[in-house]
């Protein structure tokens, strides 16, 4: 049995452009950082005003002045003018700072919307995927090749956008957006798990399997800093300096990559294996901040406990599973999974062995936690399961 269900999920290809399709797209980055950092220049100095004015301002006046602009897709001009609304929305309820000017040397990214046209009962969009011929259709740049997801020849669903980015390795990507009716299967839920994350392990599961941490920044931190010294040395906007710059930036890429594949494998074999999923919740900025001192928030952030988290939560979603998160404070390490004796000596990390002075179990300290977390979902999922 299955449920269909309304969901939004993207696909993220790589684009191969040519010479041409090249130029314009870095002409669109471009043009959009130029309007955006125009109209917030012109509201710091005379106060706010709303993206529909702008907008209206922007299609009588400075789309003559500034030709350059004529060349580019407009739809990507109006998103520019909604995303500075939006800042100073975040702005007026408090929940940003006050905007700031765009720089080519950050990330450089454009979104443009799916326009739909019937015409002699067929119906049009402006940009189109075809997975056969591994190529895409966008705005002004017609068919431009791609690669990604081998598996899917054809993709069942209403595109709604597709957002074009350029890494600071030089990559191009295009991430296309997809409104779906998905069939979500209904599952009778009989496994459950309990995992504790770790930097000694990575994760812990309740049956005993351990996930180690690959600790895939020791293996590219002396060749970061080795390219950090490096371009201190290089004179700022040279063209070694961007040289190098990119150089760096291949690196943090192949990081970032390599962290990535490894969650991904760990959640996909969790999320396939276990019906209910529980993990702690960990508050990972204040370990960081508090890592500080003793150098552990680099490994903390090497760990990414909480992509590892997001992961499982969109994993079992879309997969008819459950995931919980027990408390923050709940004291999983201190408390013996067979007796549920506390022993407070346990909040010091460096004892590795749980040794009860109750009920005398000896096990791992990771292993013991995770079975204290499974326990603490099994309460929720059985809270969650008598509302239904």
């Amino acid at each position: 049995c299955k449920v269909v269900r309304l969901m939004f999920k993207a696909y993220k290809f790589r684009l191969y452009p040519n010479n041409k399709q090249l130029e314009l797209i870095n002409k669109t980055f471009g043009s959009g950082r130029y309007v955006y950092n125009y109209y917030l220049d012109k509201m710091k100095n005379n106060g706010y005003v709303p993206a529909y004015t702008n907008i209206k301002d922007y299609t009588s006046t400075l789309k003559y002045d500034a030709v350059f602009l004529q060349e580019i897709d407009s739809i990507v001009i109006r998103k520019s003018l909604f995303n500075l609304d939006d800042a100073y929305k975040k702005l007026f309820n408090k929940t940003g700072g006050y905007p700031k000017f765009k720089s080519k040397y950050n990330k450089n990214s454009y979104n443009t919307t799916a326009v739909y046209n019937n015409y002699k009962n067929k119906e049009y969009c402006n940009i189109e995927l075809d997975l056969t011929n591994r190529q895409i259709k966008l705005p002004k740049l017609n068919w431009v090749k791609i690669k990604g997801y081998r598996n899917i020849n054809n993709i069942n669903g209403k595109i709604k956008s597709a957002t074009i980015s350029r890494e600071p390795n030089g990559k191009y990507y295009v991430s296309v957006l997809y409104e779906m009716y998905d069939k979500i299967p209904v599952i009778n839920h009989r496994t459950i798990v309990g995992i504790d994350l770790g930097i000694k392990k990575l994760l812990t599961l309740s049956e005993g399997t351990t996930y180690d941490n690959n600790k895939y920044i020791d293996k590219y931190e002396k060749r970061i800093k080795r390219k950090q010294r490096e371009l201190s040395r290089k004179e700022k906007g040279s063209k070694n300096y961007y040289k190098c710059k990119k150089k760096l930036a291949i690196l943090h890429s192949k990081l970032a990559n390599a962290r990535k594949f490894y969650t991904h494998k760990i959640t996909k074999n969790i999320t396939d294996e276990y019906d209910i999923i529980t993990c702690e919740k960990l508050k990972t900025k204040e370990m960081i901040i508090k890592g500080k001192d003793n150098k552990l928030s680099s490994k903390i952030n090497d760990a990414t406990f909480s992509e590892i988290v997001r992961q499982l939560q969109y994993k079992t979603k879309y997969k008819g599973k459950y995931f919980y998160q027990i408390n923050t404070y709940y004291p999983s390490s201190q408390i013996c999974s067979r007796c549920d004796n506390q022993d407070k000596r346990y909040k010091d990390l460096t004892r590795r062995e749980y040794k009860c002075t109750k009920c005398g179990v000896k096990l791992d300290r990771d292993l013991n936690a995770s079975i204290n977390i499974m326990f603490e979902g099994l309460k929720l999922h059985m809270k969650n399961y008598a509302k239904i």
